[in-house]
């Protein structure tokens, strides 16, 4: 059993994908996101990151809630955001969270529709989500959660602007944020967002 603490449910999905003990990462830093804290995930490429933030997410939503998101995962690329979003179907297999992705590859109605009758978790590139919030489909004042993931991506993409914007309208919730590598650029915009986050680093 990876983790005593998380749902049978959960415990289940991580056995049939093989995920069986936390790595270094996860051991580090998984009790400090279920505690509550704002957290910065300094992490190289490839240690576990993006399954970290799916495992935390599931553990602390665990079932389908009324019809609107309690959590929010920013990721930079279209790509990045249909591989984070396997991976937490993956996980979240055999509960009733309902998780949608959102991105310049799919129509923007029909997303933001899925999104209005009832979304628990939502992915999504900056822009993509930025434009259904002001189409009023993402309904974010219920928020629990509040992720961003690979963000020196986002940051190299100039995405800085949007995330500002989403952020100035987020009610207050559990902010993550998940680099390789923290940089002054990535610092300056988590001060926009982050106070006095917890810091886990992993070689």
């Amino acid at each position: 059993m990876f983790n005593k603490k998380f749902s049978k449910v959960l415990n289940e999905a991580l056995e049939v994908n093989n995920i069986l003990e936390a790595n270094a990462l996860q051991q580090l830093c998984i009790s400090k996101i279920n505690s509550g804290v704002d957290v910065v995930i300094e992490s190289p490429e490839k240690t576990g990151k993006s399954t970290t933030l799916a495992i935390t997410t599931i553990h602390k939503l665990k079932y389908a809630v009324e019809d609107v998101p309690r959590a929010l995962i920013i990721s930079p690329t279209v790509e990045s955001c249909d591989a984070l979003f396997a991976q937490f179907k993956l996980l979240a297999a055999g509960s009733d969270l309902r998780i949608h992705v959102a991105h310049e590859k799919g129509k923007i109605d029909k997303q933001g529709e899925e999104i209005y009758f009832g979304a628990d978790i939502v992915i999504g590139t900056p822009r993509r989500i930025l434009e259904i919030y002001f189409h009023k489909n993402l309904y974010i004042n219920k928020l629990k959660l509040f992720a961003i993931d690979d963000i020196e991506t986002l940051v190299k993409n100039q995405h800085q602007g949007e995330i500002h914007r989403l952020s100035d309208s987020l009610p207050k919730c559990q902010r993550l944020a998940l680099t390789d590598k923290l940089t002054e650029r990535i610092e300056t915009l988590l001060d926009k967002f982050m106070l006095t986050p917890h810091l886990v680093q992993c070689d």
